[in-house]
């Protein structure tokens, strides 16, 4: 008591002082707030930082027009006509948001935009910390979020994939409310609206937010398993109360889907949501790509594919920790199964009551299991389209980082015998992460670990900037290059920004009054980057590279036909 001290301030209330007992008792929830405060200082102080990727010129667009199909009561119809195709198939609700600040006029539209994403993305991450705690226990939520934001796929990503991002938002929060509404078997109203709101924000993303169901229905049912076991035939009304629950949430997210996701209002929402699932699924979209040194093509990427890149991206303790949670919770299903075998064995059917009541009872955690590891399933049954890393899974990190801090927790009763070595390993790790982190800002996801090589073991052997993020510190060196050379005077150079066909676009990165050229023979300089390398072949002339740990990410040529 001595230790949390109250006084009264100027009008006789009491204000408490926070000492030391206080600070105790909410550590963990005191430092989970430091690291989201620093994390978000950071995160605003950067995101002018980072150019525009290259899915960002399409999203870019497609919010306004979006938001237009809106305010025109509907009659708008550009975002179906003169938006990038298939667009359209993606639930454009962050578009519109991002559309609607950056109208606002409160900064650059590509820094409005960065913004945006990392906060989204930021408070997707927070969503982990209540779901590890109630899965896993103390501590385990810090342990999550620490991991999440230490993965510089992941940190990098936050800021710059416009649906990847808004994606694992949604599923995050999905998961923590389907969470809470197993663990109270008997769910509230309120918590029902609020799952049904979130599933169906996810399935407003992208079509496979619809998993979220598959979530919902098996964890409830493991809720009714639990009443049936409990009370018999008696607990039939809560039996019906548990299935009206989870029809409500379905109902709600439907329509919550269908309220914020145009291509679901032209025609039957099923239909068109169908067509949508379909065409992602069996994506038409066909380029070779490197993976762990082996040529792989987008449309027929090994089974293997997934986890091998979450070996490569994922650091180094992250992914130990992982494979400590899995064989955790692997022995838990196999001594579950033994018993299962050995109940039935002893006494038949009848036995397995205490086996079953003990699955039942840990509905939350299976719902965590299979929300870190049934979606990469799902693509490897289905043979999906991959490409760009993992950026599609990208929502399952914060899922896996959960199974990862439960591998921690199974440690803790052997560190604290000897903190001192582990608390040691632990901080040296973390420093060499995030030196690695600022060395490579602004491309913190082009992050590799040891296994893979780092990021100079792994150049050449996977597919690292297919972003294209290096282009924009490209354009501030030839920036600074055009004026020591005092070139262009009152003349504007041409340079072609290599995106593909984005070319056109790509002046929106300009800080210069220059000319966004598209034809290469009549541009002044050629700026390639590591996907889109438009200077081979050609007699233009190096000028100039980015780098990060020795390997060159960028490269600035000058068109020697053009030379002045």
């Amino acid at each position: 008591m001595a230790l949390e001290r109250v006084d009264r301030d100027s009008s006789g209330l009491v204000r408490p002082q926070l000492g030391l007992a206080f600070a105790a008792r909410h550590a963990e929830t005191l430092l989970v707030l430091l690291v989201l405060g620093v994390a978000l200082i950071i995160g605003l102080a950067t995101a002018a930082d980072y150019g525009l990727s290259t899915d960002e010129f399409n999203t870019d667009e497609y919010g306004p027009k979006a938001l237009a199909w809106y305010t025109s009561a509907f009659a708008d119809r550009s975002q179906f006509e003169t938006v990038e195709e298939y667009l359209w198939m993606y639930g454009p609700w962050f578009q519109m948001l991002v559309a609607a600040v950056q109208s606002l006029a409160l900064a650059s539209p590509i820094t409005v935009r960065h913004t945006m994403t990392f906060l989204v993305g930021l408070a997707g991450l927070a969503a982990v910390v209540p779901i590890a705690r109630l899965t896993v226990g103390s501590w385990a939520g810090l342990t999550a979020l620490t991991l999440c934001l230490l993965t510089g796929y992941l940190y990098g990503n936050l800021f710059f994939a416009p649906i990847d991002v808004p994606f694992l938002f949604a599923m995050s929060w999905s998961t923590l409310a389907i969470v809470l509404m197993v663990r109270q078997g008997a769910p509230s109203w309120r918590l029902t609206l609020m799952t049904g709101l979130a599933t169906g924000l996810a399935i407003a993303t992208r079509t496979g937010g619809v998993i979220t169901h598959a979530y919902l229905v098996g964890g409830m049912s493991l809720c009714a398993l639990e009443v049936l076991l409990r009370h018999g035939r008696t607990g039939y009304g809560q039996l019906l109360q548990i299935a009206l629950h989870t029809l409500l949430v379905i109902l709600i997210a439907c329509l919550t889907a269908v309220a914020l996701w145009p291509w679901l209002q032209i025609g039957n929402p099923l239909t068109q949501f169908l067509e949508a699932y379909r065409h992602f699924g069996t994506l038409d979209t066909s380029f070779e790509f490197q993976n762990w040194g082996r040529l792989t093509f987008t449309d027929n990427v090994p089974a293997w594919y997934i986890p091998g890149q979450l070996v490569a991206r994922l650091p180094e303790g992250f992914l130990a920790l992982l494979l400590l949670g899995m064989a955790v919770w692997i022995g838990a299903a196999g001594s579950w199964i033994r018993a299962t075998f050995s109940a039935l064995r002893r006494s038949g059917v009848a036995g397995l009551r205490p086996v079953a009541s003990e699955l039942a009872g840990a509905r939350a955690v299976l719902v965590v299991s299979v929300a870190a590891f049934g979606p990469t399933a799902v693509l490897i049954l289905q043979g999906s389209t991959l490409y760009d890393g993992v950026r599609h899974v990208l929502f399952v990190i914060p899922m896996l980082a959960i199974v990862a801090a439960r591998g921690l927790a199974s440690l803790l009763p052997f560190l604290r015998r000897l903190p001192i070595v582990p608390v040691a390993l632990g901080g040296a790790h973390t420093a060499t992460i995030l030196a690695t982190l600022i060395i490579l800002h602004p491309l913190e996801y082009i992050a590799m670990n040891g296994l893979a090589g780092g990021v100079p073991g792994a150049y050449g052997r996977f597919d690292l900037d297919y972003w294209s993020m290096a282009a924009p510190e490209a354009l501030r060196r030839l920036e600074a290059r055009i004026d020591a050379e005092g070139r262009f005077a009152g003349d504007s150079p041409r340079v072609l920004l290599c995106l593909a066909w984005r070319e056109n676009l790509a002046g929106v990165m300009f800080r210069r009054n220059w000319i966004a050229e598209t034809h290469l023979d009549k541009a002044d300089y050629l700026i390639a980057t590591e996907r889109w390398p438009c200077a081979d072949g050609t007699t233009a002339v190096l000028v100039d590279e980015v780098k990060r740990f020795g390997r060159p990410f960028a490269w600035i040529y000058a068109n020697s036909s053009r030379a002045r």
